[in-house]
């Protein structure tokens, strides 16, 4: 193998190396760019369950406050908040409860 050769030979291994080389930067470079269009829908994502949690944090303080609870009271169970002279005494509680069950034991 001459001079000539050799050097022909290392010309074609290196314009190998150099093809396999800008491939391989070419796939890195478009599964990065994948990669990053992933990480910013996932933003966007957590963005918009971060909004609806909020939002929905929102409803359930208005859901659980004592005002809204009182207007539902009122609605669906005609019970209104009662003052003092409302409750009970404690002699009298016995005659407002029902009866207690027995226990059936299992046989």
């Amino acid at each position: 193998m001459g001079k000539t050769q050799l050097i022909r030979a290392l010309q074609i291994a290196a314009a190998i190396i150099i093809v396999v080389l800008v491939v391989g930067l070419y796939k890195a470079k478009s599964d990065a760019l994948k990669a990053e269009a992933h990480v910013r829908q996932l933003h966007r994502d957590i963005a918009d369950t971060e909004a609806s949690n909020r939002a929905l944090s929102a409803e359930i303080a208005h859901l659980e406050s004592p005002a809204h609870v009182q207007e539902l009271a009122q609605q669906h169970l005609d019970v209104t908040p009662g003052g003092q002279s409302a409750a009970l005494p404690e002699n009298a509680l016995s005659s407002r409860l029902p009866a207690p069950r027995e226990r059936q034991t299992p046989p």
